[in-house]
Parts: C-alpha cells; structure tokens; sequence
C-alpha cells in the first residue's frame, strides 16, 4: 500500500505547472511595468510555494518591491533571500543530491547562480542608496566586495570575463566615490576596463556633482523543459542506446561488454526531461536619458546579465546530463532487471519515475537581459530624470517612470530604472 501511494504522489507530482509557467504572468505585469499587479500575484504565488521554491520568489518580489520604489520591502526580502542561500551553501546532502538526480531536479531547494548571489548584494546596495540610507547601503558595498572574491577566486583571463558582475562592481565603485575612497574606486573601474573599458570613466573625481542611471534592457533567458526520447537496451553485458539531442543529432553509446545492437531484443523506451534556457526578444535599441526635459545623451551598455546566465548553465550542463542519465539508468532498472525480483509494483514504480521526471526551470527571472549605464556632471539641486526607450526603427516604445533627485554638490545622484512603465 505504502509503495502504490509513492506511485502515486509521483505521478501527481508529474502534472505540476513548471517554475517558468508558473512566474508568466507576474512575470509579463512586471516587465509591463505593472509592479502593483505583479506583486499581488507574488504574494500569491509566495503564501502557496513549498519550501523548494520560497526564498526564490523573494528574490522576484524583491527585485518588483525595487522597481516599485518599495525599498524596505525589497530589502526584507532580498535578505531574506540571501541569508537562507548563504545557510545552505555548499551544505546540501548527499540524500538531496541523489533524490534530485534520481528522482525529480526540483525537489531539492533553489540556489542560485555565483553571479545572482553577487546581484542580490548590488539590488540591495540600491535599495539602502535609494530610500536614503548611506550607511546601510556602504556596508552592502562591502559585503558585495567580498561576494566578488569569493565567487570569482580563481577565474582568470576568459573565464573571469564571463563570470564577473561589472553593474555590481560599478555600484562598488560610485559609493567608494561617494565616500572620498578614490584608490578603491579605482581598482573597481580598472576591474571593469578589462571587461568593458567604455564604461570607464574618463577621470576620477569624488569632487564632482554627477547623476549615474543605471537602467536595465530586455528581459533575462527562462529555462523551459525539452523533453528527450530514447531507447536502452541489455545485449551481452553491455548496456546500448540511442536518443536525439535537442538541435536533433542522434546520439548512440555503448556501455560495458560490447555487443550487437538490436531492436529485436528487450529494450526499454524512455525520455527524459531537459532544461534549456530561451532568450527572449529583445525590442529596445536605444535608452535616452532626459533630464530637466532635455534629451541628455544615450545610455551604453554596462552588462550582459543574460550571457552570463548561459555561460553559467554551460559550465553546469555536464553535471545536468550526468543526473538525467542516472535517472534514466534507474528507470531502465526498474522496468528490466528488478523487474523479475519486483513483480508488477517495481514495473509500475519504473513507468512512474518515467512519468514524474521533470526539467529544473527555476531561475531567477526578473533580471534584465542587460543593463546600460549614463553619466553626467549637472549642477548641484533637483533634478527631473527619465528614460526613452527606442526600438531598431527608431519609433519610441515609451518612457520609464520619473524621478526627481536631489543631487548634493560634490555628490554623486544615484537613479535606477528597470524599464518603460
């Protein structure tokens, strides 16, 4: 009775909407620049998610509280957020590993990425900046310094340049500014320069009054799940197969004692589930900053949080596959060789694992596909800033939401704007 309600449960499992299905809407009202509607769908989405998935809706409410301008909301939740990542670093059991390998990737909690751990100390760096809190936003500064070592030790040449955070270290940078700290400062911009030199600033000067945007561009890759078939196959001692890839290459493997491959012998069919991450379209070209109502120049861009995310899954792909083929060895276990041992309820529970197997698409999505960067010496007071954004033919595709900044002589104005609203 206790194994037919596993069989069960499992397959009810298997009809659950997946993470990237579940995020749509709230996701499509945020990227609308509806944070309101979008938050009221994340505090629903949040009060039904299992412990696997709630620290990972934190960090998308957090990042919808920021855009909203809700900052010691955004700043609950992003701690929130990290302080659970930062207590299951490196922690996870062997129990979790193997019940995500061999049964189902997404019952094991969500972590994330190196360089969404790093992005979650430069949103809450914002957030302190923003709602006023100098000092709170300079010991973010200094956490997210150390998240930069931390995460990158060891990258070096092509491989750092893939992985490193220049928006986080720009932000390090400004409120090193801020503080008079020029030589810190300057390390931060010559980390950047080896990355992207053009967004260096020609000179340092924690003297100058300045406004630095920083506004964000597209939306960040989704994971979605291909499914995969195939076919395994006992002959001879050897364990033989075939499946398609998901560019459609037929893939054909031979394990242990080689022998002759044929469809005529007892085989089992199988798919398994696959996470592939999706670009999604991108239709702004150009980001203009206005100010006081005047066209100020174009924004550059700063960071490609989307190819570090592929680069990231890339890195992680082989370890991926290494699960999807233990699960796959499990079930053809199950329904072949333990089947004269388990009668009919191992078959079963085999036909079940095939049917519950499903891709991971958690990510964190509501990151920006890119961020780009304005600066500006203006004149000490207030200041009326926001963004047109322009698609390839040049027709405009709206305005984010204004703000009006006081900008301090010799300060620096910090202004972040996620998108047309």
């Amino acid at each position: 009775m206790k194994r037919l309600t596993l069989v069960i449960a499992l397959i009810a499992a298997a009809g659950c909407a997946t993470y990237t299905a579940k995020m749509e809407g709230s996701r499509d009202l945020y990227y609308d620049g509806r944070y309101e509607e979008a938050l009221r769908e994340l505090h629903a989405l949040t009060d039904e998610a299992s412990g696997r998935d709630q620290y990972l809706l934190f960090l998308e409410r957090g990042k919808v509280n920021l855009a909203a301008g809700l900052y010691d909301s955004a700043i609950v939740d992003l701690q929130a957020a990290e302080n659970r990542f930062l207590e299951i670093e490196g922690t996870s059991s062997v129990a979790d590993w193997v019940t995500s390998a061999l049964v189902n990737p997404t019952m094991g909690e969500f972590q994330p990425e190196p360089h969404e751990k790093i992005l979650i100390n430069t949103y809450l760096m914002l957030a302190y900046w923003l709602k006023g809190d100098r000092e709170g936003a300079f010991v973010e500064r200094n956490r997210t310094v150390v998240r930069l070592e931390q995460y990158l030790d060891g990258f070096e040449g092509e491989n750092l340049e893939k992985f490193d955070v220049p928006f986080a270290r720009y932000l390090v940078a400004l409120l090193y500014e801020a503080q008079g700290r020029t030589d810190d400062a300057r390390i931060e911009y010559d980390a950047i320069e080896r990355l992207n030199a053009a967004a260096v600033p020609e000179e340092i000067n924690p003297h100058l009054t300045e406004i630095a945007l920083f506004t964000e561009v597209g939306r960040a890759p989704v994971k979605v799940s291909t499914e995969i078939r195939g076919y395994l196959q006992h002959e001879g001692g050897a364990l033989l197969g075939f499946f398609t890839m998901p560019d459609g290459t037929p893939f054909h493997y031979a394990t242990g004692v080689p022998g002759s491959f044929s469809l005529d012998n007892t085989g089992v069919l199988f798919t398994f589930a696959f996470p592939r991450y999706v670009r999604q379209e991108r239709v702004v070209e150009t980001c203009v900053m206005v100010i006081d109502n005047m066209e100020a120049g174009k924004a550059i861009p700063l960071d490609s949080i989307e190819e570090t995310a592929l680069e990231s899954f890339e890195k992680r792909l082989g370890m991926i596959l290494i699960k999807a083929a233990l699960r796959t060895a499990l079930k053809v276990g199950a329904q072949t060789k333990l089947k004269e041992k388990g009668g009919l309820v191992v078959d079963i529970l085999g036909k079940a694992l095939s049917a519950v197997d499903r891709a991971d698409t958690r990510s964190w999505q509501t990151l920006p596909a890119e961020v780009r960067l304005f600066r500006m010496e203006v004149e000490p007071g207030t200041h009326d800033v926001y963004v047109k954004y322009f698609a390839a033919g040049g027709s405009c595709l709206g305005v984010s939401r204004p703000v009006t900044i006081e900008v301090e002589e010799g300060g620096k104005g910090i202004v972040y704007l996620p998108g047309p609203a």
